[in-house]
């Protein structure tokens, strides 16, 4: 998602925003016809239809009734592939056709479910409920701003009742890129053949397998947990403190009226990715989106029931870079030096920096990132979870792993890392918030106050605000713009974790080796009990590929014993 000012756009582009509708994106596509598939299709036809028009997502459609049920994109069917395929369905030799949906004539074990090509569109595809659409009067500027928001690459467009296609960043790139007046072959002559075909000699710029990662960059995280004042309890969020990783979850507190306790399914969730961020350091690259999914199956095998939202960020181990997974109303904001200080350098694509200057004068600190929130209505946040009345199919009452807001920001040291719940956000507006923090920090380049300082500070003040009824907080302020009556602050739960990014030469900077912590109190005993049957799980498995190499070995040695005296003998 790349942020971009107003001042670096050309009058001309200006002047064709200003009238371009999402009505003139759908007329500059190739094709104006909305391309179906049926629900109950297999996998397999969808993605031929895919590439024999040319497109890359279709509306699924009941083939009963012909009402839209759905959504099906190219990513649909990767991730159905990545999930499902086994060795024992791989052995797929040419492709199928639209009668022979399976990998091979034989059928599948029943023991490894339906492969790949077996499965029906409905299985994968987006439903309607969790769709997002345009209109054709709808401006480009709107596309754009629901397309970088809500994160998907495909956005249906609805005039009534009725879909009219569907539209993606490709399709707004090219109204907003016109060959200017240029011949075809003028533009291919000169944009695209001094660019095709990547040198023989290219390499990639990372370490090579068994080498450790250089991390260039360190996180010094602190945190301060506040429970909700009215409340009495030790509070409903939870976090995770790490070398390389932290996050934030918050519990949903509605559940104290079923008599569960909302905050052990966010305790669980933060100790179950702590466990999940040191296996896989272990084994492969820290990924945020793979610990988070990591630690949702612990959740889903301990079978605890609760709901909360999660925001994990991490360091990338290559590039000056963080990455995210963000599941609800938690977040995270970067903050920079502003325009001018010692420390600011050209602006980073990805980021607010370019826009930073707008009404900013005088201001120590910028706005470089805000990661973006996912809500189904107004104060019901996307969430993991599990209902007493859930079984072992897919629940659409909570969301998943997949459904992560997954973002990249490039980072510099002397950036400030914001992550919490929404006890913060919705209580302290941005500019308050940047005030708080400008008047903690020193002048020149050194940071000023300890990023405990800082969290310390940001928490207080939060609370401050949650429980002062004269001035109405921005979670009034948009309660009142969804006709909720509303306000003054809101009282919640606060979380705050504020790190410091330094240089890994930085003599502050941490060691990179130090044991990740998740808080507070102690995690639920279900989970315990799953992540005890899964290592026991795991070293039977190790165990029996231990004994079946032993023997397998056994087995060599003796064919080799008997060949030699084999030998023996012929020479006698």
């Amino acid at each position: 998602m790349v942020a971009r000012s107003p001042r670096s756009l050309t009058a001309r582009s200006l002047c064709t925003r200003a009238i371009l509708t999402v009505r003139d994106l759908l007329a500059s596509k190739r094709s104006s016809a909305v391309k179906f598939v049926a629900a109950d299709a297999p996998v397999v036809v969808a993605a031929q239809q895919l590439t024999n028009n040319r497109e890359t997502a279709l509306i699924v459609k009941d083939p009963s009734t012909r009402r839209v049920v759905g959504l099906l994109t190219q990513g649909d069917i990767v991730r159905c592939l990545a999930s499902r395929l086994t060795a024992e369905n791989m052995s797929l030799q040419t492709l199928p056709s639209e009668a022979a949906v399976g990998w091979d004539d034989e059928p599948a074990d029943p023991a490894l479910g339906m492969v790949s090509w077996d499965v029906p569109v409905s299985c994968i595809m987006t439903p309607t409920e969790k769709i997002v659409y345009l209109t054709p009067g709808d401006t480009i500027d709107e596309a754009r701003d629901l397309l970088a928001t809500c994160g998907k690459r495909h956005i249906p467009v609805l005039d009534g009742s009725s879909f009219l296609g569907v539209i993606s960043p490709m399709t707004v790139l090219r109204c907003l890129s016109p060959a200017g007046g240029r011949s075809a072959k003028d533009a291919f002559v000169t944009t695209v053949m001094p660019r095709r075909g990547v040198p023989q000699t290219t390499q990639i710029d990372q370490p090579a397998e068994g080498e450790e990662a250089q991390q260039r960059l360190a996180i010094t995280p602190a945190v301060c947990n506040l429970p909700h004042p009215h409340k009495g309890t030790a509070g409903e969020d939870a976090y995770l403190l790490g070398p390389q990783l932290v996050g934030v979850a918050d519990g949903v507190g509605s559940w104290w009226e079923g008599g569960i306790d909302p905050a052990a399914f966010a305790r669980g969730l933060m100790f179950a990715s702590r466990n999940s961020c040191t296996k896989l350091k272990r084994e492969e690259e820290l990924d945020p989106a793979k610990v988070l999914l990591d630690a949702w199956h612990k959740m889903q095998i301990s079978r605890l029931i609760g709901s909360s939202t999660a925001c994990l960020v991490s360091l990338d181990p290559h590039k000056t870079e963080l990455r995210a997974a963000n599941i609800g109303d938690s977040g995270f904001l970067l903050l920079r030096r502003q325009a001018g200080s010692s420390s600011m350098v050209e602006p980073a694509l990805g980021t607010l920096d370019s826009a930073a200057g707008i009404g900013a004068a005088g201001r120590k600190l910028h706005i470089a990132f805000r990661s973006p929130q996912q809500l189904r209505a107004f104060n019901t946040p996307y969430q993991l979870g599990r209902a007493p009345d859930s079984g072992d199919a897919p629940d659409d009452r909570f969301e998943t792993p997949q459904d992560a807001s997954l973002v990249r920001v490039p980072v510099r040291p002397g950036d400030i890392l914001v992550l919490a719940t929404d006890g913060l956000f919705d209580n302290v507006d941005e500019e308050a918030l940047l005030d708080l923090i400008e008047g903690l920090l020193t002048e020149g380049s050194g940071t000023g106050a300890s990023p405990q300082q800082l969290a310390d500070a940001i928490a207080a003040r939060a609370k401050e605000l949650s429980l002062d009824k004269s001035v109405d907080s921005p979670f009034a302020i948009l309660a009142k713009d969804n006709d909720i009556l509303w306000g003054g602050g809101r009282p919640d739960d606060i979380t705050v974790l504020v790190s410091h990014i330094l240089d890994r030469a930085d003599a502050r900077a941490p060691p990179t080796d130090w044991a990740a912590v998740s808080g507070p109190g102690e995690p639920p005993p279900e989970l315990l009990e799953a992540e005890a049957l899964l290592a026991a799980e795991r070293l039977a498995a190790e165990a029996r590929t231990a004994s079946g190499l032993g023997a397998e070995r056994e087995e060599e040695e003796e064919v080799e014993r008997l060949e030699e005296e084999a030998r023996v003998g012929a020479s006698r």
